[in-house]
């Protein structure tokens, strides 16, 4: 089967399309990576999308015409992808898309998630049909809509010899636990704090909006961690939580980035120190997820391209106390670092359509496990041959 995944993170940094081929042979996916590109948003539909971020009002008429705006974004990623590569776009069977996250609380009284980025217009301008919605599902069962990769990292990089702690670092980090020869219930997972998005937005302020990232961690490598700041950063409330736990915008964006900055400036801080040091606790943050006999961390994302994160991420797990952990990028088992999360949403649209569930309740809080996505068929739709309903959904 043929599977486009689409992806934006919350770095804004565009849309990743990932096309994969996925077989399944001897219960273990056969997965190849055909291509894989990130188109840029155009500029417009950029800065519409930053000012509709929290803690941006809005309004529902903006919301309704960003929702087909990047919907129609998404379609031509989609169509540009097939183009580039040289395949046929009847050639793909299905397109997953998890959309963009405008809007993410999994975690207040009534929990709530918006993706915006219309799988319906994505069906009808590709002629694929299109899995889109991913986390209403889990939130409607009790759970917090996220993460839901660890569905996806436990089909591809569980091991029987070693456990292995999987991260992604995209505007938000967040862990995958799998325990040598670990089946799906003891998977474990959360979110664990900023991840590009805390330093992104330090970064524009410390250029006025000039740069928009930390490229390869420049910027914090000539800086000094400030061990104040630091020690402050980590009383934020979410640091406290137990899992299940998720984390967005509203916890890390650019209203908290806007208080850690002038905290800082008025305790004379330089700027390349402040950014140094939101890049270490990206770091420390991550390495106190990472249980003390795991052996090895998998890093994807943005993230996985900062010299200075991998450098302050290395130090603090070589700090503590355990075995020796070895960190490596997903390139080397078969998922390039940037293309990894497309992937996902690639597989877990191949979930929906078999009709699996594909949430994790243990690391999501959900009461039971659920087939997440809502289907939009295409032309193509009857090809598909859905499994029958799993019992007791």
């Amino acid at each position: 089967m043929r599977i486009i995944g689409l992806m934006s993170g919350t770095s804004l940094d565009g849309i990743d399309a990932a096309a994969i081929d996925v077989d399944e042979r001897d219960g273990r996916l056969d997965l190849k990576l055909v291509a894989f590109a990130t188109t840029p948003y155009a500029p417009a539909l950029h800065a519409q999308l930053r000012a509709a971020m929290p803690p941006a009002p809005g309004s529902t008429a903006e919301v309704s015409r960003l929702h087909a705006s990047v919907g129609e974004a998404f379609a031509s990623a989609a169509l540009a992808l097939a183009d580039h590569a040289g395949f046929a776009t009847r050639s793909v069977q299905l397109i997953g898309s998890h959309g963009h996250t405008l809007f993410h609380d999994g975690r207040g009284p009534q929990p709530s998630t918006l993706q915006i980025g219309a799988p319906a217009i994505i069906a009808a301008r590709t002629g694929v049909t299109t899995v889109g919605d991913f986390r209403a599902a889990d939130i409607a069962a009790g759970g917090q809509g996220a993460p839901l990769v660890p569905y996806v990292d436990h089909l591809l990089l569980r091991d029987d010899a070693e456990s292995r702690a999987v991260v992604n670092v995209g505007g938000i980090a967040n862990v995958t636990l799998l325990p040598a020869k670990c089946g799906v219930e003891a998977i474990r997972g959360y979110d664990t704090g900023p991840g590009n998005m805390l330093i992104d937005e330090c970064v524009r302020l410390a250029t006025h909006g000039k740069d928009s990232m930390d490229v390869d961690g420049a910027l914090a490598g000539r800086g000094r961690v400030s061990d104040a700041l630091l020690e402050w950063l980590l009383q934020h409330p979410f640091f406290a939580l137990s899992p299940p736990k998720s984390s967005g915008r509203e916890d890390f964006g650019s209203d908290y980035a806007r208080v850690v900055w002038e905290r800082a400036a008025s305790r004379s801080i330089p700027e390349a120190d402040i950014v140094a040091t939101v890049t270490k606790l990206t770091a420390v943050t991550i390495a106190k997820a990472v249980p003390h006999d795991f052996s090895r961390v998998i890093i994807s994302g943005g993230g996985a391209h900062n010299a200075t994160l991998r450098r302050f991420l290395v130090q603090a797990l070589a700090a503590r106390d355990g075995v020796a952990v070895s960190v490596d990028d997903s390139d080397a088992f078969g998922l390039p670092v940037d293309a990894k999360e497309a992937i996902a949403f690639a597989l877990l649209a191949r979930a929906t359509v078999r009709i699996e569930p594909a949430n994790i309740p243990a690391v999501t809080g959900a009461r039971k496990r659920v087939v997440l996505g809502a289907i939009y068929p295409a032309k193509n739709y009857a090809t598909l041959k859905p499994k029958n309903v799993v019992p007791g959904l």
